[in-house]
């Protein structure tokens, strides 16, 4: 495993000064973010696909500061049922897996998204419940509308493009999603096929009250990426509200949960359970830190996360046990004194 850092959240800095914070961090790898109004800075799609010598430099820049970029990030609002937001996504979708092709970079991290409740609303809709109550079946009609007609036709659709190109799709399980938590992935992603895995994003499951050990056996092999944050439960608040308090995130001390940097809302011991776990999956690749804390400098937050994560984590692959050692090393003793 090795640590890498989400560019996201490096905006602050120019590029080459935030590959510089970066590699005085500690990271090895970068994922870049390849989609929205902010990524330009860091990957400037029309560019980096227009010019041959316009890429090299950008990869030897990267490499300059031994960072490898890992994997591009194209989050946004793909079900938007604003035309517009949802066409410029699909178009630096496409850019995105174009550029990964051309550079031989094989996954995306993303969000399904979330689209309206029935065609030609504004507003996307996120369904929590179910009820047998035959007055309120609507909830029950809406979630299979959204699945049925807009989630799955259009990832097929995409998926696609991203497999024409190579690419995998590593989705993460965020809040306010079509693809919340590990059974709709997985469903997700036994109906669009094998060009879908899992970006395992730890924090939206601990705001769900999802047990992330669980999850994480569940998915096994579908987590493809994983990114690292932490959350808080304020336990005062949840006491008072339960978890699905709306209050803004902005306000973080009267919410009933907060992301914030490793290890301000889990202990040590519950980190390397998680590090532990995704050895046992047999997961070995980047550890993607981010930075949503509302109540920390985000440099100050970053740097903290890695000074947490840093002494836990497996940076060499299983080798020989020692068993192994000493049996080798008990029949090198046997056959000498054979030969004496």
């Amino acid at each position: 495993m090795f640590l890498g850092i989400n560019t996201h959240f490096i905006m602050k800095f120019d590029f080459e000064a935030g590959l510089q914070f970066a590699q005085d961090l500690g990271m090895k790898g970068m994922e870049v973010a390849a989609g929205g109004q902010f990524s330009k800075e860091y990957c400037d799609l029309d560019k980096l696909l227009a010019d041959d010598g316009e890429r090299q430099r950008w990869l030897d820049t990267f490499a300059r500061y031994n960072l490898e970029v890992s994997s591009l990030s194209c989050h946004g609002s793909p079900l938007s049922p604003n035309e517009e937001i949802a066409s410029a996504y699909r178009f630096q979708f496409r850019q995105a897996c174009e550029l990964m092709e051309k550079i031989g970079l094989e996954r995306m991290t993303l969000v399904a998204g979330l689209p309206e409740a029935v065609e030609g609303e504004t507003c996307p809709v996120w369904i929590t419940q179910q009820t047998q109550e035959p007055n309120l079946s609507f909830w029950m009609d809406t979630l299979q509308w959204q699945w049925d007609q807009r989630l799955i036709p259009y990832w097929k659709e995409q998926a696609k493009i991203a497999a024409d190109h190579g690419v995998t799709l590593c989705f993460e399980m965020q809040l306010a999603d079509m693809l919340s938590n590990p059974v709709k992935l997985k469903r997700f992603h036994e109906e669009v096929g094998p060009v879908v895995a899992c970006n395992f994003d730890i924090s939206h499951m601990w705001a769900q009250g999802i047990d992330p050990i669980t999850a994480l056996r569940y998915l096994g092999e579908l987590v493809q990426h994983v990114h690292l944050k932490d959350t808080y439960i304020n336990d005062y608040v949840c006491r008072l509200q339960g978890m699905n308090n709306t209050t803004s995130s902005r306000q973080p001390e009267d919410r009933s949960w907060t992301f914030t940097q490793i290890g301000w809302g889990h202990d040590e011991a519950t980190w390397r359970e998680v590090i532990t776990t995704l050895r046992f999956i047999g997961y070995d690749d980047i550890l993607s830190l981010e930075m949503e804390c509302e109540y920390m400098d985000v440099e100050e937050g970053l740097r903290k996360s890695a000074a947490f994560i840093k002494p836990i984590i497996f940076e060499q692959p299983v080798g020989a046990k020692y068993w192994e050692y000493a049996a080798y090393r008990g029949q090198q003793q046997f056959e000498d004194e054979g030969k004496a």
